[in-house]
């Protein structure tokens, strides 16, 4: 019989069963990357580079690497080790969506999957916003998938899902509440392989999407702003903009 072990963190030790759980929900990452990259030809129909930050396992990298030269930055290490093995010779860089400095210039910017949520602070989101776009050419486009936006948070709810790969079985279970403009989930992973059951529990604070905040910090940061509701996701809206 398997041991038994138990951590806290936040996607460190949940990282490896992280897609396990998205893939069961039938996520369709090749799918999201071709809407991305059919938003980015539309804006900037020339485009040839492309930066994707907050990538975290990178299941939209190797879609966007047929289209672009492409670089992926991320906070989590984890993440990025699970990235390196779905899209071998992708540039990636561990960083802060606030903080990270590249030397290269791209043609177009995303963060998807809601990772611009983890910004609690408004100041943040703002500082995130202007650093992609010092990252883009004149010209260049900045996609990000906001988190919920207010008006769709479905109030305090508990839920659970589960999925299995690779010998790898994997159940989570999460609650979730609101206070104001933050949104806290408590998430418990449960992973079984044929040597060990794994308890991984996980605590993230997220801010939801005021349309309003983002249009401002698109401004500010000298790009024209367009929201696109639902594009990839329900209640999440898609945020476009060209550096002018």
């Amino acid at each position: 019989m398997g041991g038994l072990s138990s951590c806290v963190v936040s996607y460190e030790g949940a990282a490896r069963f992280y897609d396990v759980i998205h893939d069961a929900r039938g996520r369709d990452a090749v799918g999201e990357a071709n809407l991305v990259t059919g938003e980015a030809r539309r804006l900037a129909p020339t485009s040839a580079t492309l930066l994707d930050v907050g990538c975290g396992t990178g299941p939209h990298l190797a879609r966007f690497a047929e289209e672009f030269d492409i670089v992926g930055v991320d906070l989590s290490a984890h993440m990025l080790s699970i990235a390196a093995e779905r899209a071998p010779g992708v540039v990636l860089v561990e960083g802060d969506f606030r903080t990270f400095e590249l030397d290269g210039r791209f043609d177009v910017a995303v963060s998807l999957f809601s990772g611009i949520g983890y910004l609690t602070e408004l100041e943040d989101l703002r500082s995130a916003i202007v650093n992609m776009a010092a990252h883009l050419t004149p010209g260049g486009v900045l996609l990000i998938e906001g988190w919920v936006e207010p008006d769709y948070w479905r109030g305090d709810t508990v839920h659970s899902e589960s999925g299995h790969a690779d010998g790898l079985a994997v159940a989570r279970a999460s609650l979730s509440s609101r206070t104001g403009m933050q949104c806290e989930i408590e998430m418990r992973y449960i992973a079984a392989t044929s040597d060990a059951i794994t308890t991984v529990n996980e605590y993230h604070t997220m801010r939801l999407s005021d349309p309003d905040e983002f249009a401002n910090a698109y401004s500010a940061a000298g790009l024209s702003f367009a929201r696109l509701p639902h594009m990839l996701h329900p209640g999440r809206s898609f945020y476009a903009g060209v550096k002018q």
